[in-house]
């Protein structure tokens, strides 16, 4: 995919389409992530979708806390909160950065790297979830969030 068409958001649906090696799985899942970049940070989020090989999170930057001009090209440390309580950590490129208009979301495109294979098995059960079982993970995030005092979509 080249740059001009990620940076402006025309990529059409069946380009990126026929570019992708794996399958995507779309629905919400929340994640912590941290950017590293001149001035690290970190951000409550969620998956948008999920591949083996990436995937697209969205986020609230109220504060304007990272400079998406030098963000792209940036490493990212995903953690996935599994139901057993485990956090699952992976490392990841940051390839695209998109403002949602009118809010003050983003959506940032990311690929996975120097992922081991437990990691991957985590990433395909993540994306061969039922609704049942989307929906009952969903509710643990909230409930860990409520009582941990992390409701992150108070803020």
């Amino acid at each position: 995919m080249d740059k001009e068409n990620l940076v402006d958001g025309t990529v059409q649906k069946e380009q990126l389409a026929d570019k992708r090696q794996h399958p995507r799985a779309i629905f919400a899942y929340p994640v912590e992530f941290k950017v590293f970049c001149e001035n690290p940070v970190s951000f409550d989020g969620y998956l948008k979708d999920i591949s083996r090989g990436g995937a697209c999170l969205q986020f609230e930057d109220r504060y304007g806390r990272l400079n998406f001009d030098k963000g792209n090209d940036s490493q990212l440390r995903l953690s996935l909160s599994m139901p057993e309580g485990n956090n699952v950590i992976i490392l990841a490129q940051i390839k695209w950065v998109r403002k949602v208009p009118g809010t003050v979301s983003y959506k940032i495109g990311i690929e996975f790297e120097y992922i081991e294979s437990w990691q991957l098995d985590v990433i395909e059960n993540l994306i061969g979830m039922k609704n049942k079982d989307h929906n009952m993970m969903w509710n643990l995030w909230k409930q860990y969030n409520e009582l941990s005092g992390r409701d992150i979509w108070k803020k």
